[in-house]
């Protein structure tokens, strides 16, 4: 374990945080505070078959594909001589919403296995009800690592700062263009952040889309007070902050004109995806936007996922053309302008054809 030094009266450590889960969310404020706080911080590489076999032999099966893979790369921590490993318990990250609750349990599982771990640097975030709870939080870390309360508290809103400013440039970004793009092909891909940051787990998804010509639309970039007003028509509020960021952000992607494809990106095993998800698929047959449904398991293999793409966009591409009557197995046309479809009894959406 890496020794402790005294430097300008804080003491210094090495912390690990895996590159797995709610890293891709809240990545930037984590490195941000304890860089501030004068401490280094180890994050894990990226995710790689390696990581992703040994954290599966080290859950049940039942386990998600992220968690599995959040393990793995706990177990790379392991061997990097740190002092500890940071493992918040995120409960609510907003009021009146939850994170899943396999992921609230990240901590216990981990403190409950056989593996040896460095000590667990494990914060309770619960802001369900109020976010002044923020201050417990904060002063469980203080307490973990013998930090300065009002300098932790400083070091904090600094690096939120820092995250806040950075995502309302993507979100102004997005904001300022249209949802068409000339020449381009736009896809927004519905999933969750660890999903579509891991390019080992989504096979480097994002990346063949852009070298397929389409332009890429994340969740992350909608408001979330746009994603929220988007969900002020539903009788019963959700409860789950993704499932809110997800289907609040496809609807709203639903209604902006010009052509596009919605990609829904899942893991098997996801309690909350199960829901969601066909909530998402319910209104984009609604509102007669193509769509595709991926699951991804720690089987999934590149080959499958670049044919499914490719007959995807070619079904959008043929549909955009509307210059040939392409005809899908289940007998709408694909390409038909509508006064030909009505004439021959056919209808123009898609929608039945990626399921």
């Amino acid at each position: 374990m890496g020794e402790k030094t005294e430097g300008d009266g804080i003491l210094k450590y090495r912390i690990g945080i895996p590159r797995a889960v709610m890293y891709y969310q809240f990545g930037t404020i984590w490195k941000s505070f304890f860089h501030t706080m004068d401490t280094e911080v180890i994050v894990s590489g990226e995710t790689n078959k390696k990581i992703l076999d040994e954290g599966a032999t080290r859950v049940v099966d039942e386990a998600c594909l992220p968690v599995k893979v959040y393990f793995g790369h706990a177990m790379q921590l392991a061997r990097e001589e740190v002092d500890f490993l940071f493992i918040p318990r995120l409960v609510s990250i907003e009021k009146k919403a939850f994170i899943c609750p396999k992921l609230m349990g990240l901590p216990d599982m981990l403190s409950a296995g056989k593996s040896s771990l460095p000590p667990l640097i494990k914060p309770t975030l619960n802001l369900v009800k109020s976010e002044s709870r923020l201050e417990d939080f904060l002063q469980d870390i203080a307490k973990s690592l013998s930090f300065d309360k009002k300098k932790t508290r400083q070091a904090w809103h600094l690096a939120q700062g820092v995250y806040n400013k950075e995502m309302e440039s993507k979100r102004r970004s997005f904001l300022e263009n249209q949802i068409d793009c000339p020449g381009l092909t736009t896809i927004f891909l519905a999933a969750h952040p660890y999903l579509i940051h891991d390019r080992f787990l989504n096979l480097n998804i994002v990346d063949k889309l852009k070298k397929m010509g389409c332009r890429v639309i994340l969740p992350e970039e909608i408001p979330p007070e746009v994603q929220n007003a988007e969900l002020s028509c539903l009788r019963k509020p959700l409860f789950w902050s993704f499932g809110k960021m997800q289907l609040g952000s496809v609807r709203f992607i639903a209604r902006q004109p010009g052509a596009k494809g919605i990609i829904i990106l899942s893991s098997f095993g996801c309690g909350i995806d199960s829901f969601i998800d066909n909530m998402v698929v319910r209104y984009l047959k609604k509102m007669g936007v193509p769509y595709l449904n991926i699951i991804l398991d720690e089987h999934s293999g590149a080959a499958g996922l670049d044919t499914r793409i490719e007959a995807f966009l070619d079904m959008l591409r043929w549909k955009e053309s509307k210059d040939e009557d392409y005809v899908s197995t289940y007998g709408s046309y694909l390409g038909c302008d509508e006064g030909t479809a009505r004439a021959s009894g056919a209808g123009c959406s898609s929608t039945t054809l990626f399921q």
